[in-house]
């Protein structure tokens, strides 16, 4: 019954967004869906099956927009070289994320060493240089996930653009509407693909909207549309084992790192002006960064705060970023030594890592986190949690800590540990920024490369 309770108005409100749908999205769509479910792959796997769940559990909303008038864009056709011709195709690149920094670097050093590599995206307008972009015919925007929107192409330019290129790989970044047309076009030509895992969106699932169904239909998704790749790229030893653990074919799996910029990452930020700027001085400044989100599990977080500033008045808990959180965060911090920073860029954001003392990443559904990297590179200890990816970017008790168990308690607990003793805290931030020498972008970019040489 409240299983009821929850699907009813789901799927009350998704039909009115449903009746948005106009007849030549149903067709465009149905070209694609039809094929993809012919040839499902190792698993047998329904995708309409996917979309009744979707369509029942996950509230969303269907803007239709006019395709931009404008000719088709032309074939890519790369030549002279005797690297493999690499076509990424990836949903939203625009969204302020780790995902979207990533392909940013793949791209900045693919061009940097006339590599043929091209970004394929759909929206307004090209957000990676020199990435090829289909005007939207529709957005999806997902009320679980504020501030996502995924746009929609027109399927056939897409695929008639594919199969006039030349492509000797596809890589599909996401499994999203992009990535499901990189799939159609890999099989149309018979073309090898790559894949990365990027996000874990079984446990956003879960995290989210708290549907173990939801869940499990995702993680059956995730088995049918990785395992039709040849290869795929996992950011840490941790996630190719769960990928592994839950049905993803493990010699499919290779380990592919991220890289950070320590140049742009460094102790030699650090400000003290913006320090006072936050507060007074003579605290610990506690650091986040990224998006103030449910499912980055900020709630451990404010609570930790709070049990931390019941017991000592010299900390002080920094947000930098936004997202559809940070009004609960206020509320629920609402009297103690806060300071919400807003989204940070550039030397701006480099300031804000350099100008914190201890950076705390309670998320357990990270597949990495760029920002524990960029947080160490700037010369401040850790805090992660064992769930997800991040912890394999930190040595256990050197550079920062590794909580079995993330919960209210131990965090707080753990940041009183490396309080407790000054001396150990510089040692753990020199350490950080130590570990940070192995992760460098090229090395990331090399590992990335070489999994599209067959």
């Amino acid at each position: 019954m409240n299983e009821y309770a929850t699907v009813i108005p789901t799927a009350i409100n998704n039909l009115k967004s449903a009746a948005r749908f106009r007849p030549a999205d149903m067709i465009d769509w149905a070209r694609l869906v039809k094929p993809l479910r012919q040839n499902g792959g190792m698993e047998s796997f329904d995708l309409y099956q996917l979309a009744f769940h979707m369509f029942t559990r996950l509230p969303f909303d269907y803007r239709p927009t006019r395709a931009g008038a404008g000719l088709p864009l032309s074939p890519w056709a790369p030549e002279g070289t005797a690297e493999p011709s690499v076509g990424l195709f990836a949903d939203s690149p625009e969204h302020l994320s780790g995902v979207a920094r990533t392909l940013q670097n793949w791209n900045r050093i693919a061009a940097g060493r006339d590599l043929p590599f091209r970004v394929h995206s759909a929206g307004d307008q090209p957000v990676i240089p020199d990435a090829a972009c289909f005007p939207r015919v529709g957005t999806f925007r997902l009320h679980a996930y504020d501030g996502l929107s995924i746009h929609i192409p027109q399927i056939g330019d897409v695929l008639n653009y594919a199969r006039r290129s030349r492509f000797d790989v596809i890589h599909i970044s996401t499994p999203g509407p992009m990535g499901l047309i990189g799939l159609l076009a890999a099989r149309e030509r018979n073309l090898r693909t790559v894949s990365t895992f990027h996000t874990h969106f079984p446990s956003y699932v879960a995290r989210l909207t708290g549907d173990r169904t939801l869940e499990d239909v995702c993680w059956a998704f995730m088995r049918w549309f990785y395992n039709q790749m040849d290869r795929v790229a996992a950011p840490t030893t941790s996630i190719r084992e769960e990928l592994m653990e839950h049905g993803i074919e493990a010699d499919k799996i290779a380990v592919v790192g991220r890289g950070v910029d320590r140049d742009t990452f460094s102790p030699r930020y650090r400000d003290e002006s913006l320090r006072l700027s936050w507060g007074k001085a003579g605290v610990t400044n506690l650091l986040y960064v990224g998006r103030l989100s449910k499912e980055k599990n900020l709630a451990c977080l404010a609570e930790s705060f709070r049990e931390l500033a019941a017991r000592r008045s010299d900390v002080r808990l920094v947000f930098v970023g936004d997202g559809p959180y940070q009004q609960e965060l206020m509320r629920t911090l609402a009297g103690l030594p806060v300071v919400f920073a807003g989204v940070q860029s550039g030397e701006d954001l480099s300031r804000h890592y350099a100008s914190g003392d201890l950076f705390l990443f309670p998320s357990e559904t990270d597949t990495l986190g760029n920002v524990v990297l960029e947080a160490q590179a700037s010369g401040l200890p850790v805090i992660v949690s064992s769930g997800g990816g991040p912890k394999d970017c930190v040595q256990d008790g050197v550079s920062g800590l590794v909580l079995p168990v993330m919960s209210p308690h131990t965090l707080a607990h753990a940041v009183e540990s490396i309080l407790a003793d000054p001396a150990r805290c510089t040692r753990m931030g020199i350490a950080a920024r130590r570990h940070t020498r192995r992760f460098t972008h090229d090395a990331a970019f090399d590992a990335f490369w070489q999994l599209h040489r067959f």
